[in-house]
């Protein structure tokens, strides 16, 4: 079966749920530009879902904090990685409900301009870390 991408978009507060199967480069675009500045999250989703491998890229978004994770699988396990600055303060900034290190989180908008035109889940990632 061949590998494809889904978008998922969220606004809280607006009831604003948008699923795109999928999605072309101007779609996320768009995705990312209505979360930038509102709280909210856009996932990138694989499907169907592997058993090894990056499994989605997620950025959730609350009072111009970001959060940036993707989970992958590997043979025995899965794993969260996400953006870490340890230049940062270890504050704790809330987002979409849960505290969060503020090592952990970007307070800049970079990623229209750090993402390539790339379907590939993994070269996101790479480019944003």
């Amino acid at each position: 079966m061949k590998t494809e991408l889904e978008a998922e978009f969220y606004l809280s507060g607006k009831s604003s749920f948008t699923r795109v199967r999928r999605p072309e480069w101007p779609d996320v675009e768009e995705l990312l530009s209505k979360l930038k500045d509102k709280q909210g999250s856009m996932r990138l989703v694989v499907l169907p879902e592997p058993s090894f491998g990056p499994v989605n890229i997620d950025v959730s978004s609350e009072d111009g904090f970001y959060l940036i994770t993707l989970l992958e699988y590997s043979e025995d396990s899965s794993d969260v990685r996400s953006y870490w600055d340890m230049s940062k303060d270890n504050n704790k900034i809330i987002v979409l409900g849960n505290y969060w290190p503020e090592r952990q989180l970007k307070k800049t908008f970079p990623l229209l301009s750090v993402y390539s035109k790339s379907s590939s889940i993994l070269a996101m990632y790479q480019r944003i870390f």
